[in-house]
């Protein structure tokens, strides 16, 4: 059955419409009050930009690029990390070169639920990430949105389509994933792919809905691929300007017995001693969870302490990604942001060292496989076999901010009073 996303929530549901009709209009709404609410943030995208000039070869890192970004209106607008404000300009002009791409942060979310424009078909029920959800299929005219590549042998306009994922008991849309349809004959382009990951933060106790992780594909006709893996990080209220990591916008008159906090710069090469304070629980935890820890030494530089024992550092629960691929495992992501003691409070930016070991923790996953050939031609050994075991190691991304590390097992805990070691580095500033 065909949908066109339409005012659905204005008509009766006792009217005899079918329940998918209702629940796309439940998801809509859901979606609406994102879109609205996101305006007021600006978070920092982390892009992996790696490459490969064939499917047969393994993907090379290219490098790593960051920027601010956010919406104004109903535009996405980025700029450098620390710039004053956001640039008129599009990333592909502030970066200059290498693969970039707009969209993930809300431009595609809008397109598909907010602009009238798609059409809409229902798939079922499916599980995602150990959640039950609920899937719809896609796709978009290319009035409703396009993306404009560019490559070495000629450019040109693609339409998306593709599917989105949303909560089965909230509605909050989880995953939205498109692809190019309509590559024109110019247009030396074989594929392009996009997913979004959406998720719960809890920032100043406000629960904001938020893009927490994208990937982007681009095949060439000629075989090379791009592939960029984006990280939306240290999320913020923000007032009209590019405020991510220099200001923000100043929080709620405290009560009158406490002092206002003041704003300081934490240094870069502190070394931190962290005991956690919440309690992480696979069964029970949600990203977006806050999070608190508490310094167990003081934080010195250079003999001078610059952070005294007891100060808090707030986060979030960043990653709780289940996965039964290979070994049954976690991917886990701590998230700290914000350190205070009287009468100081600073911005965060970190990474994790170590921690205590619990069951089940790993920095990096094997697996192995092997491949059974049978030897031909003039060979002496002619019809022997010989097995071939390949193995592959799986590391985290390395995300300033975000402690990344595997849990194995189908369950874990993080228990109150897990010590940890932090170090805290630069904030990223634009090249020079």
């Amino acid at each position: 059955m065909i949908l066109l996303l339409g005012m659905l929530l204005a008509m009766d549901p006792q009217a005899g419409l079918p329940r998918d009709v209702l629940l796309l209009a439940r998801i809509k709404q859901k979606v609406q009050q994102m879109a609205a609410q996101v305006t007021d943030y600006t978070c920092l995208e982390t892009i992996e930009r790696s490459a490969r000039d064939s499917a047969q070869r393994p993907f090379r890192p290219v490098d790593v690029l960051r920027l601010e970004v956010g919406v104004v209106g109903k535009k996405e607008v980025y700029s450098w990390p620390g710039a004053e404000k956001f640039e008129e300009r599009g990333p592909s002009d502030i970066v200059s070169a290498g693969t970039v791409s707009t969209g993930e942060f809300m431009q595609s979310l809008r397109a598909v639920f907010i602009s009238n424009t798609a059409t809409i078909r229902w798939r079922g029920e499916e599980e995602l990430n150990g959640r039950p959800a609920l899937r719809y299929d896609y796709s978009l005219p290319l009035f409703g949105f396009r993306w404009h590549v560019a490559l070495a042998g000629g450019s040109g306009e693609v339409r998306a389509e593709g599917s989105f994922w949303a909560d089965a008991d909230t509605m909050d849309i989880l995953r939205l994933e498109a692809r190019a349809a309509d590559i024109p004959p110019g247009l030396p382009l074989e594929e392009m792919t996009s997913r979004t990951d959406y998720g719960m933060m809890q920032l100043r106790g406000t629960a904001v809905w938020l893009p927490q992780s994208a990937e982007l594909t681009l095949r060439e006709l000629g075989g090379k691929e791009s592939r960029n893996r984006i990280e939306f990080s240290h999320c913020r209220q923000y007032s009209g300007s590019s405020s991510l990591l220099l200001t923000e916008v100043p929080p709620e008159p405290a009560a009158p017995a406490q002092a206002a906090l003041v704003p300081f710069d934490v240094p870069a090469g502190l070394t931190l001693s962290m005991q956690l304070e919440s309690e992480v629980d696979s069964s029970k935890s949600r990203v977006g969870d806050l999070l608190e820890a508490r310094l167990t030494a003081d934080a010195e530089l250079r003999k001078k302490v610059i952070i005294p024992k007891g100060a808090k550092i707030r986060g979030r629960l960043r990653r709780l990604e289940k996965s039964s691929e290979g070994t049954p495992h976690f991917v886990v992501g701590l998230e700290f942001a914000e350190i205070e003691f009287a009468p100081k409070r600073g911005l965060f930016f970190g990474r994790l060292q170590s921690m205590d070991q619990v069951a089940g923790l790993r920095w990096m996953l094997s697996s192995s496989s092997q491949k059974a050939d049978r030897l031909s031609g003039g060979s002496l050994m002619q019809g022997t076999t010989v097995n071939t075991t390949h193995t592959e190691n799986r590391y985290v991304q390395d995300l300033p901010g975000v402690g990344t590390f595997f849990m194995t097992g189908t369950q874990f805990r993080l228990p109150r009073g897990l010590k940890m070691i932090w170090q805290t580095v630069e904030l990223p500033r634009r090249p020079r």
